[in-house]
């Protein structure tokens, strides 16, 4: 299997009152499909997002960016003048970690990457 690049846009995320209303609205005017994007397909040229109930950690729709090592990037972003929102949470079921940053502009994105064993 080919490995996902790093430091590149994978998964977006757009926030919706209503989930089932939205899915309907993008089905309708782009195509997607909910059962389509949990297929984990790859598509050359695209990435993949989902809808996802609007709270108050995703009110504007997210970008999602896989890094190799995401402590390291994390200490980047604040080298480089960015937030970290909320820290490095692991989430077992897929083997993942991920973080929420501020850029310098005052835009909320994730990093995420593989759960690393020591």
């Amino acid at each position: 299997m080919k490995k996902i690049p790093s430091n590149r846009v994978t998964w977006f995320q757009v926030p919706a009152d209503n989930t089932e209303r939205a899915w309907q609205f993008y089905g309708k005017v782009f195509g997607w499909n909910e059962e389509e994007t949990w297929k984990n397909e790859k598509l050359t040229g695209a990435i993949l997002g989902s809808i996802e109930a609007r709270n108050e950690q995703l009110t504007h729709p997210r970008l999602i960016i896989r890094v190799d090592d995401i402590d390291q990037t994390l200490s980047t972003i604040l080298d480089a003048g960015g937030k970290v929102i909320e820290a490095k949470t692991e989430i077992p079921e897929i083997g993942m970690v991920y973080a929420v940053f501020e850029d310098t502009e005052g835009n909320l994105l994730n990093v995420v990457g593989d759960i690393r064993h020591s």
